[in-house]
């Protein structure tokens, strides 16, 4: 493994991020490429699979930073293939709630299964007592940043 050295706390962070993100999107290309999705695609089945209740395309933009018109592109590309279904809210008409349809299941267990391989090697060598420290720090940077952007 080659080791970089960032000696500034705030590149960390922002480098950190950014190959974050490189390393997922490259563990899904091949499967990608496979199941003729897009990331976006990819990121909303996901989504809707990994946080039920939540099954909006607002809960989607709200947690997963996508534009709205992506999530509405990658939703309706889904729908016309029979991998989502919707339905509208009764109490709220301008609500719709998302749902996989259970031909897309096989194709969400195979990405799902891509997701927890990123997640094996994003928390491989860090001990449980690590995992429990990393993950409250990065609950705090989360109220911070939920914080900075209510404001």
């Amino acid at each position: 493994m080659k080791s970089e050295i960032v000696n500034n706390k705030n590149s960390l962070f922002l480098i950190f991020s950014w190959k974050i993100k490189k390393v997922y999107e490259k563990m899904f290309y091949q499967v990608s490429e496979e199941l003729e999705l897009t990331q976006n695609e990819i990121d909303v089945l996901l989504f809707l699979h990994n946080n039920a209740p939540l099954n909006t395309a607002s809960d989607i933009a709200r947690y997963r930073a996508m534009s709205k018109s992506m999530i509405s592109k990658s939703v309706d590309s889904l729908y016309k293939r029979g991998y989502l279904s919707y339905d509208i809210d009764e109490l709220d008409k301008r609500c719709i709630h998302l749902k996989i349809e259970p031909v897309a299941m096989p194709i969400v267990k195979k990405l799902h299964e891509v997701q927890k391989q990123f997640f094996d090697i994003l928390t491989s060598n860090i001990s449980e007592e690590e995992y429990k420290v990393m993950e409250t720090v990065l609950n705090k940077m989360y109220e911070n940043i939920i914080d900075e952007l209510e404001e």
